[in-house]
């Protein structure tokens, strides 16, 4: 592989991971999960056995969600983090690294996994959003111009994105969202 993606697996802390889908498809990437307990040998080894020489080690999140330990352990590797203040601002820093190619984006909440972890093997961009919250935040808003004009697919019902959610990404892009969506996440 010409790069590896890590992120935590810590159940409560799933963003990241699901967010790093679109750059693990676009850099032809696994993803490998960090515990609390540590990087385990089993991941260091497949690093070294399957990481060409110069290629890249993401790290997704923080250091609360990824050590700084974990660098230090893959010094000897290209190693990117990719983080921000927030799973949004993270989410965010993993778009801006994997550029944006084709022609939809999808949105779903940030605040639970079923919809994105749908979402995530279809190999198009996903930005999580708190979709019960007080709307986009600054940085959202700037990459939803960015991409103004591309379909854009929400995915989940009103409880998780809500329509007052929906209506904001539509005003920014100028673009009527299309919503996937069913009664529970199972029919989603």
């Amino acid at each position: 592989f010409d790069a590896v993606i890590i992120a935590t697996g810590v159940n409560e802390k799933f963003a990241d991971a699901l967010a790093g889908s679109y750059l693990a498809n676009r850099k032809k990437a696994p993803i490998l999960l960090y515990t609390n307990s540590g990087l385990s040998q089993l991941n260091v080894t497949f690093i070294q056995e399957n990481l060409k020489s110069g290629g890249t080690v993401y790290i997704l999140g923080g250091d609360s969600a990824v050590p700084t330990t974990v660098e230090e352990t893959l010094s000897a590797y290209n190693v990117v983090r990719l983080s921000g203040k927030t799973r949004y601002e993270t989410n965010l820093e993993i778009l801006k690294e994997a550029g944006i190619s084709g022609n939809e984006i999808l949105v779903a909440t940030g605040t639970n996994f079923a919809d994105s972890l749908s979402a995530s093997a279809v190999g198009l961009p996903l930005l999580l959003v708190n979709g019960q919250g007080a709307g986009l935040n600054t940085a959202q808003t700037e990459f939803l111009k960015s991409v103004a004009g591309k379909k854009i697919t929400i995915m989940g019902g009103d409880s998780a994105v809500s329509e007052e959610m929906k209506a904001a990404i539509e005003a920014v892009t100028g673009v009527t969202a299309e919503r996937i969506s069913g009664k529970t996440r199972h029919n989603t």
